[in-house]
């Protein structure tokens, strides 16, 4: 009901927009394929448009992209999703991707049609920061940093007003070894994150168990002025965490964090994993780069893409 109440109000506000502006009949059938849970031919026809110099410029092709992908993943009972041979085998992936894509393009949007569309779509950020967050504890829960690292990455890029999901990214860069970029990543998180920072309800339950996790890493680095701001965050934000009323619980977690910075045996499994697939046919340490999929293999980067745009939209300058 709360979703269908979404829509209802998604096709008033961008109706009323576009209407501001004289319709367009390809845009509006965006809306309508995807108000009709027709979201393959929504992918179909958005990905089509965004290689149309008259439209790779506009926002809603992303975001309509973007939500018909999430809404495929979450339905792989009627669509070919999820599988390395279906036709969609990453929506979550390309969900992020095209959400990162319409936050840029948006933000240059008055200049092309007098309108912004970002505030109009803030119950979608949180569904994608959601789903992403309980995929991200999941790996963490079983070890697979590497991919903790990626999926909080992805996360974070399309939806950068949350630096909980920057927070854990980090977490998970530290424990796969990769350290310097982890190391950064949570300061940085630690800079946006104070005692009046008011977290999204889609991470919120996590904060201070990463806060708890930081701490530890920062003290066994000498780091003592993060770790003890991260200390104090832990009673700032335990209220928010499931767990906080279970005090067996909650000190199960902090030994675990404790023994994962101190054991050399622990450190061990931020190596390769012959078994994860993110790391396959490769040795050492694992570091996710940019620009690369979770099979290890280049693919688009999102960022040579919007650059590619935002230079098309220049003028080619």
């Amino acid at each position: 009901m709360r979703n269908f109440k979404f829509i209802l109000i998604l096709i008033v506000i961008i109706s009323s927009k576009i209407s501001a502006q004289g319709n367009d009949k390809k845009i509006d059938d965006l809306t309508f394929l995807y108000v009709d849970e027709k979201y393959d031919k929504v992918v179909q026809k958005g990905e089509s448009l965004m290689q149309h110099d008259d439209y790779r410029r506009h926002p809603l092709v992303y975001i309509y992209t973007a939500m018909s992908y999430y809404e495929m993943s979450k339905r792989p009972d009627k669509f070919s999703v999820g599988e390395r041979e279906s036709d969609y085998p990453k929506p979550l992936k390309m969900a992020e991707k095209h959400l990162y894509k319409f936050i840029k393009t948006d933000a240059k949007a008055p200049k092309y049609y007098d309108n912004t569309w970002f505030g109009d779509f803030k119950e979608f950020y949180v569904q994608i920061a959601d789903t992403a967050n309980k995929l991200g504890q999941y790996l963490y829960l079983n070890d697979k940093y590497s991919k903790v690292a990626y999926e909080y990455k992805n996360a974070y890029k399309a939806v950068p007003g949350d630096p909980v999901l920057l927070l854990w990214q980090g977490i998970g860069e530290v424990k796969s070894k990769n350290t310097l970029e982890g190391e950064k990543n949570l300061i940085a998180a630690l800079d946006s994150i104070d005692e009046k920072f008011v977290p999204s309800p889609a991470t919120s339950g996590v904060l201070a168990h990463g806060m708890l996790i930081v701490e530890e890493y920062m003290r066994s680095k000498g780091k003592y002025a993060e770790a003890d701001k991260a200390k104090k965050l832990i009673e700032v934000f335990k209220k928010y965490d499931p767990d906080e009323l279970d005090k067996i619980k909650m000190e199960e977690r902090k030994q675990k964090a404790i023994k994962d910075v101190q054991d050399d045996k622990v450190m061990r499994k931020f190596f390769s994993d012959e078994d994860d697939e993110d790391n396959k046919d490769k040795k050492g340490e694992t570091i996710i780069k940019d620009g690369y999929g979770s099979d290890g293999n280049e693919g688009d980067s999102p960022d040579d893409e919007l650059d590619k745009l935002e230079k098309e939209a220049g003028g080619g300058k």
